[in-house]
């Protein structure tokens, strides 16, 4: 069993560390059929930026990951073995969470099949700007801090649930980034 101090610092290396790493590869290139095989690994093929916020010691951290010409607003929370992914996305053109979650509902669907429950909601920033929340929890296992194949689960399922958000809403003409709205991010 950890010790508080030492969950605190697995904690803390999967948000800041693995994750960090992990969400560069939410968009990565596909080599071609019409050239030869060629062994590529994923982190050369990875194209997507990642910037990160964290406080350390908290139990969260936020990115905003560029991929697919866009840019996604996330926070990760990690307490123990439950985790919780929020995605925020500017309410532009009368999105708000209900038209968002009939938007992304194929997506929510498959992240279903992974363990993850949802939520949406309407988020003020001020009178005038307004975030769409999606709420992602799921539970891994108790030992998460302690069991790698755990974590490589769930670190590449929001690998995946991120990169499917993503493209799910470019397929609905949802714009993603904060700053292009001009969000406080």
């Amino acid at each position: 069993m950890l010790t508080i101090a030492e969950a605190q610092k697995r904690t803390e290396q999967f948000l800041t560390g693995q994750m960090l790493q992990a969400l560069r590869t939410v968009e990565y290139e596909l080599p071609s059929f019409d050239t030869e095989p060629r062994d590529v690994d994923l982190a050369t093929a990875a194209r997507s930026e990642v910037e990160i916020r964290h406080v350390r010691g908290a139990p969260d951290a936020t990115y905003l990951i560029r991929a697919f010409n866009d840019e996604l607003l996330m926070q990760l929370q990690l307490n123990v073995h439950r985790l919780v992914a929020v995605y925020r996305v500017p309410a532009l053109d009368a999105l708000d969470a209900s038209t968002l979650s009939v938007r992304l509902e194929r997506w929510r669907l498959g992240a279903e099949h992974a363990g993850w429950k949802f939520g949406w909601r309407d988020s003020p920033i001020d009178n005038a700007r307004r975030y769409v929340e999606t709420y992602c929890y799921a539970f891994a296992a108790a030992d998460f801090l302690e069991n790698e194949q755990q974590q490589l689960y769930w670190r590449t399922d929001i690998v995946q649930m991120t990169r499917y958000y993503m493209l799910e809403a470019a397929r609905a003409g949802i714009r993603l980034s904060p700053r292009r709205a001009g969000f406080p991010v």
